[in-house]
């Protein structure tokens, strides 16, 4: 990946929905790194959440993909990322 995501929100609005789904990756140089996923209904006070350690950059960019897949096919549209100025500036 050019620059690795380090948020991402998913959320599902249409009726009867009003759900979300957040994807977060600990900011770091090294692996592995630490995935927590957050879901729930938007405004829970205590939503759902699991974390997962990846080892590198390949498992990183499969696990993001898989999520991103799954959340588009369940009916959720990404309202927001935010990408990591770490990779953009190892880019440069």
């Amino acid at each position: 990946m050019p620059s690795e995501p380090i948020y991402l929100r998913w959320e599902n609005t249409t009726l009867p929905h009003n759900k979300f789904y957040e994807l977060e990756i600990e900011l770091s140089l090294f692996y592995p790194k630490r995935i927590t996923r957050r879901w729930g209904r938007i405004g829970a006070h205590q939503p759902h959440a699991l974390h997962r350690w990846v080892d590198g950059p390949v498992e990183l960019e499969h696990q993001v993909a898989l999520i991103d897949r799954r959340r588009h096919a369940h009916g959720y549209q990404r309202v927001n990322a935010l990408y990591s100025p770490i990779a953009e500036g190892l880019a440069a």
